[in-house]
């Protein structure tokens, strides 16, 4: 699970992971939690705050490879000549040559283990850097249980929503607010607009909503508005 939310599998491991996810509940909540970990990990961490030696993964690399080489030597020793009395054995035979192997490939499968040592905001900052960078709209539509839905305004596309199985929401806009303005959401209750935060750079992942929730975006001063001053971009039920 941990190698698969790291985007450590191989093609065929992940597909095979995924065609499982469609027939076990148990395993899309286990899958889901995870996914929710690592991103509340993220939520807390400030990667500008850490440090990570510069040479790190150079350093994994070596470490990989004097292992693999280590681990070859061990392995690969041809079998002894048993001696004869008044007889000399024939030269042991030298081991065959195998193809390098793809270290750096080998590097980014086995970086989560090989990290811990490095702390735990420094282990989680490697990895993200090693694994290939991800839009959250795209991470979240590919989430076991996701539905994504268009938000269109006077016709014209303007982002998506993407409800979780688990009920919350993640809203993206297709573009950034005006300097000095902010996108809200708000969730319509009674008819009374309750703020649902305001969004950062890659949209606003909302706590579980009740089905069929209507929410709103308008745009608000910076840092956000106890009330809409403005009128709602758009309104949709989840």
């Amino acid at each position: 699970m941990l190698a698969s939310a790291l985007g450590q599998l191989s093609p065929a491991e992940e597909a095979a992971l995924q065609e499982q996810l469609k027939t076990d509940p148990a395993l899309q909540q286990e899958w889901q939690a995870l996914h929710e970990t690592l991103s509340s990990l993220l939520d807390d961490l400030d990667l500008e705050q850490v440090t990570i030696p510069a040479d790190a993964e150079d350093r994994l690399i070596a470490r990989l490879h004097v292992e693999n080489l280590s681990s070859a030597d061990t392995s690969d020793i041809g079998t002894s000549v048993p001696l004869v009395s008044g007889v000399t054995p024939a030269t042991t035979p030298m081991p065959v040559p195998t193809a390098a192997p793809d270290v750096r490939n080998l590097a980014r499968r086995s970086a989560w283990w090989l990290v811990l040592p490095l702390g735990l905001a420094a282990a989680v900052a490697l990895l993200f850097a090693l694994r290939p960078s991800g839009d959250p709209l795209e991470r979240y539509a590919h989430t076991p249980g996701a539905v994504s839905t268009p938000v269109l305004a006077s016709g014209q596309p303007l982002g998506t929503l993407v409800r979780l199985a688990n009920g919350r929401v993640f809203v993206q806009l297709n573009r950034p607010a005006d300097p000095g303005r902010t996108y809200q959401l708000w969730q319509i209750q009674a008819g009374t607009p309750v703020s649902l935060g305001v969004f950062d750079e890659a949209g606003l992942l909302t706590a579980a909503l009740p089905p069929h929730a209507t929410i709103a975006v308008s745009v608000e001063p910076a840092g956000g508005s106890p009330q809409p001053t403005t009128k709602p971009l758009f309104a949709q039920s989840v």
